[in-house]
């Protein structure tokens, strides 16, 4: 696997588990372009990355991520993996394909593609009920990720 792919993998890993955008952030190019089922963001002003990540990991009160297979080929990677989250005290498990464009040492696009109704299915619970757990008002693009979500489980935004 080309060392940026490596990179990117343990990034994520990093923030999934404390919550560090800074080591992601830094792989992607100034002008990136990165996108999913519910939001994209574009580079220019340099923090799409940043906006992006802090993003996906407060969509979250927990994730964990396993790559289960990684395709290479020149400037292209693909990724096949599946993650076990916590959004609203409910466990859910999702997973998909994200595909890395790069040149040179930065990521210069991010795309990944999930089915959004994956992530309002309950898997399980705690042992004590998986708690509903207050959480702190979030930034719109969060609001709207969530929202999309339920919406597109519901059948809506076809």
């Amino acid at each position: 696997m080309p060392q940026i792919t490596d990179t990117f993998v343990d990034a994520i890993h990093l923030l999934e588990k404390s919550g560090d955008i800074q080591v992601i952030s830094d792989l992607f190019s100034e002008d990136a372009v990165l996108s999913n089922p519910l939001v994209k963001k574009s580079g220019g002003s340099g923090s799409a990355a940043e906006e992006f990540w802090s993003s996906y990991r407060s969509a979250f009160q927990e994730v964990s991520s396993e790559f289960l297979n990684i395709l290479d080929a020149d400037d292209v990677s693909m990724l096949e993996w599946r993650s076990d989250a916590v959004i609203e005290g409910r466990r859910v498990s999702y997973g998909g394909v994200s595909v890395l464009e790069t040149s040179g040492d930065k990521i210069t696009g991010f795309r990944t593609y999930f089915d959004p109704r994956q992530l309002t299915a309950r898997i399980g619970s705690d042992s004590d009920g998986a708690k509903e757990m207050e959480s702190e008002p979030t930034e719109p693009s969060i609001d709207a990720q969530q929202e999309a979500g339920a919406a597109r489980s519901e059948g809506g935004y076809s």
